[in-house]
C-alpha cells in the first residue's frame, strides 16, 4: 500500500497534475472533462475573432481609401466645373479621374489571403473582373461564429457599396470622366451629385463595419478574460500543491522505508536458514 501510494504521488509530482486517472477522483475528473471541453470551444472562438479581426481591418482601411479616392474625383469635378478651363486642362481632370476608377477597381478586388473580402461568400471571385466578364460576386453575408450561438456577419457586401450601373461608383466615375472631356457643365455637377451619394454610402456602410468590428473586439476580450479563469479553475481542479506533495511524498517515501527495514527484520529466515 505504501509502495504504491509513493508511486502515485511520484507521478503527481512528474506530471504536475493531482488527477491522472479518472479513479484518483471521479468527480474532479468529470469537472476537468467538462473545463478542457470548454477551454477547446473557447479558443476556437478565439481564433475566429483573430482571422475576423484581421478581415474587418482590412475592410475598414480598404473603405478609408474609398472614401480619399471618391473625395479626390469630387475635387477633380468641382475645379471642373469652372468654365475658365482649357481643353487641355480638362483632358488632364478627366485623366486624373481615370486613374481614380482604376484605383477603385482595384480596391473593389482587395483579398485577405485568397478571398476577395468584398464578393460576399462568393470569395473566389473578384468583385469587378479585370477581363471584363460578369461579377460572380453575391451579397451573402460571411458569418464567423465567435461564442455560443453568436455569429457575426465580418463582411461588407461589395454590390451595395459600388452601387448600380446608373449611379453607382463606377459608372459616376466615367460619366464624370466624359463629362470633363467634354466641358459638359451639366453632366460634372450630375457626377458631383452621385459622387456625394456615393461617399454617404460608403461612409455609412464603414460606420456599420466599425460597429460589428468593436462587438467583436469585445467579444474577443472577453473571451481572453474567460480563458484565464478556466485556465486558473483547470488548474485549481488538477494541478497539485506541490509543497505539499513534497511533502507528503518524502513521509510516504519514509514509510516506505521504514516497512521496508521492519519486514526485514520480520522475515529473516533464508533458504541456508532451512539447509542448515
Amino acid at each position: 500500500a505504501s509502495q504504491s501510494r509513493l508511486q502515485q504521488l511520484q507521478n503527481q509530482l512528474s506530471t504536475g497534475n493531482r488527477v491522472i486517472n479518472p479513479s484518483d477522483d471521479p468527480v474532479a475528473a468529470q469537472n476537468i472533462i467538462r473545463l478542457n471541453s470548454t477551454m477547446a470551444s473557447i479558443t476556437q472562438w478565439q481564433s475566429n475573432t483573430s482571422s475576423a479581426l484581421n478581415y474587418m481591418n482590412t475592410t475598414s482601411s480598404t473603405m478609408n481609401d474609398m472614401i480619399s479616392s471618391l473625395q479626390s474625383a469630387r475635387t477633380l469635378a468641382v475645379q471642373g466645373a469652372n468654365g475658365t478651363l482649357t481643353t487641355s486642362d480638362q483632358a488632364d481632370l478627366a485623366d486624373q479621374v481615370n486613374q481614380i476608377a482604376s484605383q477603385m477597381q482595384t480596391l473593389a478586388n482587395t483579398q485577405v489571403g485568397s478571398n476577395y473580402i468584398f464578393s460576399g461568400t462568393a470569395a473566389n471571385q473578384p468583385l469587378l473582373p479585370t477581363d471584363g466578364s460578369l461579377s460572380q460576386a453575391n451579397e451573402a453575408p460571411v458569418n464567423f461564429a465567435v461564442g455560443n450561438n453568436i455569429s457575426i456577419n465580418i463582411a461588407v457586401d461589395g454590390t451595395a457599396l459600388y452601387g448600380d450601373n446608373d449611379t453607382g461608383i463606377m459608372a459616376t466615375l466615367t460619366s464624370l470622366s466624359t463629362a470633363l472631356t467634354n466641358g459638359d457643365t451639366d453632366g460634372i455637377s450630375t457626377a458631383i451629385t452621385n459622387l456625394d451619394t456615393n461617399i454617404a454610402n460608403v461612409t455609412s456602410q464603414a460606420a456599420d463595419l466599425g460597429a460589428r468590428t468593436n462587438r467583436i473586439t469585445a467579444i474577443s476580450n472577453q473571451l481572453s478574460a474567460s480563458s484565464t479563469n478556466l485556465q486558473q479553475n483547470l488548474s485549481d481542479t488538477q494541478g497539485i500543491d506541490m509543497a505539499k506533495t513534497i511533502t507528503d511524498f518524502t513521509y510516504e517515501q519514509n514509510t516506505y522505508n521504514a516497512a521496508l527495514a521492519v519486514g526485514a527484520k520480520i522475515i529473516q529466515p533464508s533458504l541456508i536458514d532451512y539447509l542448515k
